[in-house]
């Protein structure tokens, strides 16, 4: 069965994009920021967050997310998704 932890999802869906940027798995810790590293641009995490809800079955108030400073960063999606 494959692994549907909301990591295991994020991994599985960046791995070409931060493959074409240089990036390893490796480079793929909590505190990266998604958007401002270039991983994702705004309309791709949007994307992310639909497919991690499509994926998980909860659903996430996105505009209510984003007020937190770590709202993009690969932590701060996992939060959104675990748990609760």
């Amino acid at each position: 069965m494959a692994e549907t932890s909301p990591r295991s999802i994020i991994a599985d869906r960046l791995a070409h994009r931060m493959h074409r940027l240089g990036l390893s798995p490796d480079d793929l810790r909590d505190n990266l920021d998604l958007v401002r590293s270039g991983v994702l641009d705004s309309l791709a995490f949007v994307d992310l967050i639909a497919d991690l809800e499509n994926a998980t079955g909860k659903r996430v108030d996105l505009e209510r997310a984003l007020e937190s400073k770590n709202a993009t960063t690969l932590g701060g999606v996992i939060s959104l998704f675990e748990g609760p």
